[in-house]
């Protein structure tokens, strides 16, 4: 196998019917990658919250930690932001899947996806951190009663 994915980029990155999607920093000519795009995709600049897809695109490690936390309040509860990061850094490059998931995690964000965006470009994507199901009745401990 060649590692060659054949999933539409709008698909893989979540971009569904009347999604509220943000490209940020986009390299030229990316957007038309997402094409063909399903109906009622609305692309928005300025929103503060409600985005279900953010794409982001950070021109290094600093940018990241300075917008990380506002584009985390603008994504939808059930929202994604990919954020992408070159996939072969060069040695003084900080930008790597390790720093972008510590950012993340600084926040209360965490990793659930990676993908390949471009032959250069690598993503991960980010999710506000699940909240612990509660037990089921019957299988937890029981409490201990205390006097």
């Amino acid at each position: 196998m060649s590692g060659l994915s054949f999933t539409p980029l709008c698909i893989a990155l979540g971009i569904k019917l009347g999604s509220k999607v943000s490209l940020i920093n986009p390299p030229p000519g990316f957007a038309s990658r997402l094409n063909p795009l399903p109906e009622g995709v609305e692309f928005l600049v300025t929103a503060q919250t409600g985005l279900d897809v953010i794409l982001f695109f950070p021109v290094d490690a600093v940018e990241l930690v300075d917008r990380l936390p506002a584009l985390a309040r603008a994504m939808a509860v059930t929202g994604g932001i990919w954020v992408a990061f070159p996939r072969e850094p060069s040695p003084r490059q900080k930008l790597t899947e390790a720093f972008v998931r510590h950012a993340a995690l600084d926040i209360g964000l965490v990793d659930n996806k990676l993908w390949n965006v471009t032959p250069e470009l690598s993503a991960l994507r980010l999710v506000w951190r699940p909240r612990p199901r509660p037990e089921r009745p019957g299988t937890g401990k029981q409490p201990v009663a205390q006097a």
